[in-house]
This record gives C-alpha cells, structure tokens and sequence, in this order.
C-alpha cells in the first residue's frame, strides 16, 4: 500500500516539474506547442475506460469495443467539415468552450448555462469512474484494506496539480502549455505501458505469438464469438455515434483541440496522428484479455492489466501499469475538471455575481476557478463513493458519452443550420435531458423511486430482463431514442418560431465564412472614456483602464479617437479579450454601448458607409481566411488597392455621411497624413487648407455640380509650394439603403506641369533673344568694323602719341565689344537642334577652366537688371579638361547667377580651382542667404527653387549636375542659412585619357 501511494504521489511531482517547465522554460514550452504534442494532448480521451475497461468491454460486447475508436477517427476524417469550422469560429470570437459556442451561436445567457450544468453533471459519472477504477486498480495490486484512503489522497493531489497549472490567472493568459505538457506526457506513458503489458501477455503467457495462435485454434468459439455483437449490430453503430460525438464535444476533448491554442496547422496534425495514437493504444487490448482469460478465468477482465504481470511474476511491470492507469485517470480528471470549471464560472457563477467583480477581478476570478475545480473533483469522489460498484467499470463512461451527444444535434444546427432558433436548442437539449436520465442515469443510482427494477435490469444489458424480451445493449435504446426526441424537437421548435436578429447575426458568422458581424444597427460609444466607463460597472475602475489600454495598444488606436468604426473595433477587441476572463456573454454586455448610441449619423447611408469601412478593415488585416469564390473577390478587392496606391492623382472617397472612407498613397504624401488617421475622420479633421477646399468640392458635387469644371489652389506641402488641382464627381448608391453613394474626388498636383509650361515659355523667349542677339551682333559687327579700321589708320597716320593712344584705347574696347559679341553668339547657339539630315559639329576638346569661368563671368554681367556683384576667380591655367566648351560655359552661367541672385548688391563671389588626387576641384562661394538644411538634397531636383521671383525655375542646378555627370564628375552643396553657399564641382583632369577621349569623339 505504501508504495503505491509513494509511486501515485511521485507520478504526480514529475507531471508537475513537467508542466512547470513548459510554462518557465523557453525550449520545453516550444516543444509543448508543436502539433505532435496536441495529438499526444487529444490521447486524454483514453481515460481509465480505456486503460482498463476496455479489456473488460471486449470480454462482454466483443469487438464493440473497436467502435469507442473508430469513432473518433471518423470525426478526425471529418475535420475540414466540422473540426476546422469549430476551429475559426472559437478564434475569430475567443471561445474557450463548447458552451462559449453555443451562447454565442444562439445569443442566450440561459442557452450557456443549461449546457453548463447539464455538462457538469454528465461529467460526474465520467470522473467518478476514474476515482473507481484508482481504487480498484489499488485493491487489485495490494489486496482490500485502505484502497479508499489511497483514492481520497489522489483525489487530494489532483485538485491541487489541477488547481496550481489548470486554472488561468488572467485573460491574457490564453495557452496553457504546462497542462498540454503534463497530458500528453501522460498519454505517451500510458501507451508505452499498454504496450509493454501487451508484449508481456503474448510471451509470458502463450510464449510467443506460435503459441497464441495455438492456443486461439483450441478456443475457436471463443473468438469466433467476439464478432457476433458487430455481425448482429448490437451496441456498433450506437457506440460508432456517440463515440464520434465524443471524439469533439467532451468537455477534456474541445478543451485540447480548441480552447489551448491550436492552430490550422497542429489540427491537420492531430487528424491523423490521434487516430494513430488510438490504434496502436487498442493493439494490446485482446492479447491482454487472452492472457488473462487462460491465467485467471475467474478474475474480471477490468483488472487484467495488472493481473497479468502479477501473475507472470513481472512486479516492477505491474507498478508501471498501476502509474499508467493513474496517468490516464488523472489526465482525464484533470483537464475535465479545468474546463467544467471555466465553464461554470462563466456562464452559472459570474452573471450571478457581477458585484464581486469590481475589485481585484483577476484575483477573485482566479480563485473562483480554483475551488470550482477542487469542487468538481471532490464532487466525483461523492458520486464515486455514492455510486453501487457493480457491473462493468466502462457503464459510467458510457453514460457520459450518451450524455454529451446530446449536444451534437445543437452543435450541427449551429455550424449548418441558420433556422435554427435558441428557443428549439434549448426545447430539444431538455427534451434529450429527460430521456437521458430516465434511461441512462437512473441505472446508476440505487434506490431511484418510480423506476420498475425490470426495466433497470434491461437497460444494465438484459440480465434479468423480463421473460421474452431480447437481451440488448445498455446504450443503443437511450443513444437512438434520446437524440431522436432531441432532434426532432429542436428543429421542430425552431420552425414554428422564428430567429431573432442577433441570433441571424450570429448564425451567418457560424454557417458560412463571414468577415465579421454586421454593423448596421450596431451601436458604439461616443468615446474611449465613455467606453471605459461602461467596462468599468463590470470590472470597476482599475481593470477597466488595464484592459481597454491593451486593446488600444493592440489596434494602435489613440485615447482621443471619435470615428465609429474605431470605437466598433475596440468594442469588438474588448469582447475577445474578456472572454476568457468573464465569458463571451458578460463579455460583449460589458464591451458593447447603451443602444441609444447609433453607430453612424447618416441613417441608412451612413451606416453603409461604415459597414463597407469595417469590411474593408477586418479584410486589410487578413483576421478571416476566405475560399472559393470569397478569396477570388479578394484577391481582385486587393488587385483594384494596388492600382488605386500606385495612381499619380490623389484618391479621396468621401461617404454619404461625410467621414472619408478611402484614399491612396499620393493623396496622403499631399496632405501629410496616414491612410489610418484619415479614413473614417470628417473632413473638417483634414489639415488646412485641405478641408475646406474638399468640403466645398463635395459639397458642389453632391449639388449636382461636378461638370461645372475643377478648383485650382496653391498650398504648401513639406515647405514646398503645391499647385493642386481638385477634380469631383458624385457616386452612385451601392443599394437601396442608400440615399446616394457619397462623392470622389480626385487631386491632381500640377506643380511639375506648369513648371515645366515656365520653363518652356523661358526658353521659347530665349530663342527669340537668341535669334535678335545675332541679328544685332550681325548688324553691330559692319561698324564696329568700320571703327576698328578708322582707329587704326589714325594711330598709324597720327604725328601726337596722345593720339595714337587715344586710338589704342579705341582698338582696344572695340576688340572687348568683339569679345562680348562673340560670346554672345556662342552661347545662343548651345543646345541647337541640328536639321535634318545635318551631322551634327563635334565640339569635345581641351578646355581651360579659367576661360571658361572668365566668359561666364562676361555674360552674366550683360544682365543689367540684376544686383552688381564682384567674381573673384582664382582658377589657374592648368585646370584643363576634355569636355564640351558650351556645356561647361552653361554649367558656370548657371552657377554665377545663383550666387549673384543669393547676393547682395556690391558683394563678392568668389571662384575658386585646384587638382587634388588627380580631379579638378572648383568651388563657386557666395555670403548670401544660404539653403534651409531640409532642402539642401530637394534643391538638385528639377522644379524645386528657393527663390521668390518668378525667375525661378527649379531647373538651373539640376541641368548643371546632368552637365557635370555627363563630363565624369560629381556636383555637391554645402550651405547654411544666413551664411551663403558653397558649390563644389569635381572633373577628370586633362590627361592622356582624357586627351585619348578627345581625339576619338573627333574622329
């Protein structure tokens, strides 16, 4: 007795190190959330009825007992129909239980609290029987004496292992990782025992599988008998029903498949894995009951897994079957008990108790939960010991699977049915109720007055029937009778009353893959604050602010948000993450706002309007996995995105509310705001003069006047000045709800454009000056000959040298007018267009810098409009490259007037040249007004200007790095505000490659 008790309480420290480790550890808590571990984890369906009822139940109904596995493997084969469906609904709504489910699918408090206690109490029997077989399993191994003090120590242990890493301190804490540890550990150690005693059974008993097979051609009938209870369907398809219900809606079942965290990928996972798990867990089933049929014939077969190493002498090997019963009745107890207590708390205790939740909620819920779990299994220990022990340890299970079917006609009426209606659930779950415990529960009490002892004897499976009556199974009739009236009822009762509005709500997100629940006649706070404050009668102040701080955090929604669907967002957010803590039902009581607060101010319209932003919200964030023709309209909503961000013209859709309701990459760089801050915002939240240019632009649409042609305003966008066109037209209404569908209107920057129109009118009047400057060069050059001549006969004819000085001086400016006239044509000339079929004059060759600094210097100085300025060149006849002479002349032109025009009047600038590691290095300097540092890189792009006049164009720099780049070098800035700028030219210096250059761009 001693060392059963040692090896039960050590069995339940090393569960615990186990579960303790996946909770703290990083790599343990990893393995347990891999999907083989959630396999391992579903094994908690093989409980005590399995371990060793099964050998039992194999003795009595023969090979019925296939059937408690086959079950479960038609629904894994069903998973992309129903285990995958269940799956998305409890994710996308946080539901931790079938109640949770079932609430929400019906939206009734009083629907989750009936499916509550009725589990509650169709789970007693399960766990009595694992107390049941504890101490039988005790009484086995050490003889009869103190085995019910050793299951009341277990019963002790297992409420607090269960309460410690069962019971869940916060919402937040959604995985429980030690729990799935411990239990699928469990399950590995009671299949590695099975299997170990099976492997015993064959060898010890029969020595080998010859003498098996000997031995079952000496007991023919035997076998043969095993298969008449299937051939003659007595109990098969009634244990094929209600086991494949059991695989899914036992309370420890949904718990690991749904409520732990699994995903897509683990579920797909444990399809196939747990099937496997269950047959290699059914192999030894029938050598262990051969064995012991041939070594103790009179023993119940229900103890023939420790018997049989016991009899064999194999001691340590009995010890390790009594650990694998206490694994399996253990796992079972345990993870049944934590989800009947979640359950109860939520949906019988908490909506009773709503006060005691305002201080230190996740205290008191915590501890809730624990005592409801001590309660539980303490309550299974009474029934336990109030229970006759009579009859096969595999009846009590029985009775809960019958007992749980009764919640697959609601389950599939909820995943299938939209008819369905709360008040037919609930007439049909009672009516199967009733059938229930008249049939199933009352053969397990004794003394149950009104019932004919007869009828009790027929119903334990025909043993003192009365005379003439068939002898039948104790499951079938209660199975097919009580999920008959069960049915019939509720779709019965559904048809003649119809669905309420939020139960069609409901029914659509549960029946078919929607986006999320209709906002049409939802209604929001008007705030955050006002939000918190209702959270808070609930949860009182303190838990309030915690949770609505962390789903704002998790939808990165600010404190002062306003727009409906924000607040719509939140409130949904709040739901998902209080129903763990509180159940979906005080959950959504608490998230949602007085009905007085209307989600939108636009009536129908208005409400449309924030109906496609909560579609087009939940979509973006891909929260709903679409097939079919849903993910084909998707994936083209996302193509038509695409092309909406990329369009170079500013989308804004303004709803028939007057909230925006879309725009697009380009209209957010022009307002200067992201898609999220505006969508769903008024337009009066626009920054300025954007709101009042797009409410009159929507309000002239909406008049009826978008041909009356577009507005044209001038604003300043990241320091740069923006001409900005705004485009409108009135949408048509998507359906009848809808007065009209709003207004678009589409921005286009036509800064670039008339820029551009500047630059070439600037041009055009270049040309024309050019073409009038030759034309005068032309004229001018005949006299100004004439004068040249006429100089130089009078200093060759003049006797006084004051007058051939005086002609020397005449010779010498009329050389300077020839100069500056010949420049002139130069550079009127550059960038000319050659005729057609014209070869074009090659003009690359070697350049002197200093020339061509001192003619850009003549020509901006012929600008007698602009300020006098002093050019200071310090440039030395060395600096020589291979280049283009005009190009390079325009590069210094362009530069010069930009220092010029930074200048003021009389000021110097200052050009300076020197080599450095084989370049040329020119620096243009001016002391004037500088460049702001934010647009010190915009100012070498085409069209961006710092000058206030209309001269500039934003095109002198830009051409000028083009020129310089184009020659192999570079063109940088270095300027600050108030101190004038620098400008930094590098080019190749004239060399044997430069000149090789040169030469064949000649030829």
């Amino acid at each position: 007795m001693g060392v059963l008790l040692f090896a039960t309480v050590a069995w339940l420290g090393v569960l615990a190190a186990i579960a303790l480790a996946a909770q703290r550890a990083r790599r343990p808590r990893a393995l347990a959330r891999s999907p083989l571990v959630l396999a391992l984890s579903l094994g908690v369906y093989a409980s005590s009825w399995t371990y060793y009822g099964g050998v039992g139940f194999a003795q009595r109904h023969g090979l019925v007992f296939l059937a408690v596995y086959l079950g479960p493997t038609l629904a894994c084969m069903a998973t992309p129909l129903l285990w995958a469906r269940v799956l998305r609904i409890t994710r996308e709504q946080r539901l931790s239980s079938l109640t949770d489910l079932l609430a929400f699918r019906f939206q009734s408090p009083a629907a989750g609290a009936l499916v509550a206690a009725f589990a509650l109490v169709a789970s007693l029997p399960y766990v009595a029987q694992q107390f049941r077989a504890t101490v039988q399993s005790v009484r086995v191994l050490s003889g009869p004496g103190h085995e019910e003090a050793v299951g009341a120590v277990f019963c002790a242990l297992l409420a607090l292992f269960t309460a410690f890493f069962g019971a869940r301190p916060s919402a937040e804490q959604g995985r429980e990782d030690g729990l799935a540890a411990a239990v699928a550990f469990e399950s590995a150690a009671k299949l590695a025992v099975l299997a170990a005693v099976g492997l015993a059974a064959v060898l010890g008993a029969f020595g080998g599988l010859g003498g098996l097979a000997g031995w079952l051609g000496e007991h023919a009938a035997e076998v043969e008998a095993l298969g008449r209870h299937v051939r003659e369907d007595s109990g098969w398809t009634s244990m094929l029903v209600i086991s494949f219900a059991a695989a899914f809606l036992l309370p420890r079942q949904w718990h690991m498949a749904f409520a732990s965290g699994a995903g897509d990928r683990a579920l797909a996972t444990a399809a196939w894995a747990f099937p496997l798990f269950l047959l290699a867990l059914n192999l030894p089933v029938l050598p262990v009951l051969w064995a012991g049929t041939r070594l103790a014939p009179a023993e119940p077969a229900d103890s023939y897994v420790l018997l049989v190493p016991q009899l064999l002498g194999q001691r340590w090997l009995a010890l390790a079957a009594f650990i694998g019963g206490i694994s399996a009745a253990s796992a079972m107890a345990m993870v049944t008990a934590v989800a009947l207590a979640n359950d109860s708390a939520t949906h019988l205790l908490l909506p009773l108790a709503r006060r005691t939740l305002r201080r230190n909620v996740y205290a008191r819920v915590l501890w809730l939960r624990r005592v409801l779990l001590a309660a539980i299994l303490v309550g299974g220990w009474l029934f336990h010991r109030a229970q006759p022990h009579h009859g096969l340890l595999v009846e009590s299970g029985i009775v809960s699977f019958v007992a749980f079917a009764q919640f697959l006609p609601g389950l599939l009426a909820a995943l299938f049915w939209e008819r369905a209606t709360r008040a037919g659930f609930m007439a049909g779950l009672l009516a199967g109720i009733a059938t229930w415990t008249a049939t199933c529960l009352a053969p397990l009490l004794p003394g149950v007055p009104g019932i004919d002892p007869a009828w009790l004897a027929l119903l334990r499976g025909g043993a003192g029937a009365p005379a003439g009556a068939a002898p039948i199974d104790p499951w079938s009739l209660p199975t097919f009778v009580s999920l008959a009236v069960n049915g019939a009822t509720l779709g019965i009762v559904s048809l003649l009353r119809p669905p309420a509005r939020e139960e069609r709500e409901a029914a659509r997100l549960c029946t078919r893959r929607e986006i999320g629940p209709s906002v049409e006649r939802a209604t929001v706070a008007s705030s955050v604050a006002a939000l918190e404050d209702r959270l808070a009668r609930l949860l009182g102040r303190e838990a309030a602010a915690i949770e609505v701080t962390r789903a704002r955090i998790e939808l990165d929604i600010s404190r002062d948000e306003t727009r409906p669907t924000e607040l719509h967002a939140l409130q949904e957010r709040l739901h998902r993450n209080l129903s763990p803590l509180v159940g979906p039902v005080l959950a959504r009581t608490a998230a949602e706002a007085e009905a007085s607060a209307p989600v939108a101010s636009g009536g129908a319209s208005g409400a449309l309007t924030e109906e496609l932003r909560w579609l087009e919200r939940r979509l973006a964030r891909g929260e709903t996995r679409l097939v079919g023709a849903a993910r084909e309209l998707d994936l083209l909503r996302r193509w038509l995105r695409s092309v909406l961000a990329q369009l170079p013209l500013g989308v804004c859709a303004v709803g028939s509310d007057g909230a925006i309701s879309l725009v697009n990459r380009r209209l957010e760089a022009l307002v200067g705001a992201e898609e999220r801050d505006l969508v769903g915002a008024p337009l009066d939240r626009l920054p300025a003069p954007f709101a009042e240019l797009f409410a009159r632009a929507a309000r002239a649409a909406s008049a009826g006047e978008a041909g009356a042609g577009a507005e044209e305003i001038e604003v300043l966008v990241a320091g740069r000045a923006r001409l900005l066109r705004v485009h409108r037209a009135a949408l048509d209404p998507l359906d009848a709800r809808a007065a009209s569908g709003g207004v678009v209107l589409l921005v286009e920057d036509r800064t670039e454009q008339r820029a551009l129109e500047a630059q070439l009118a600037h041009r055009d009047r270049l040309a024309q000056i050019g073409r009038l400057a030759a034309g005068v060069a032309h004229e001018v050059g005949n006299p100004l000959t004439g004068i040249a001549c006429l100089a130089q006969n009078l200093r060759a004819e003049a006797d006084s040298d004051e007058i051939r000085a005086r002609a020397g001086l005449i010779l010498g400016e009329t050389a300077r007018i020839e100069a500056i006239l010949r420049s002139l044509l130069d550079h009127s000339r550059t960038g000319a267009v050659p005729s057609p079929g014209e070869i074009p004059r090659a003009r690359v060759g070697r350049v002197s810098l200093a020339e061509v600094v001192a003619e850009a210097d003549r020509l901006i100085r012929l600008d007698r409009t602009a300020p006098h300025v002093r050019v200071e060149q310090h440039c030395p006849e060395s600096l020589v490259v291979i280049g283009d002479r005009r190009e390079l002349v325009q590069v210094f032109v362009n530069l010069l007037a930009n220092a010029r025009d930074a200048s003021e009047p009389g000021a110097t600038v200052a050009v300076r040249g020197w080599i450095e590691a084989g370049q040329i290095v020119v620096e243009v300097e001016d002391h004037g007004s500088g460049i702001p540092e934010e647009l010190l890189s915009a100012v070498l792009e085409p069209f961006v200007t710092t000058k206030r006049d209309p001269s500039g164009t934003g095109l002198g720099l830009p051409l000028s790095r083009s020129i310089i780049e184009d020659h192999g070098g570079a063109l940088a800035l270095r300027s600050a505000v108030g101190q004038g700028t620098t400008v930094i030219v590098r080019l190749p210096l004239a060399g044997e490659a430069g000149a090789r250059r040169g030469r064949e761009v000649e030829a």
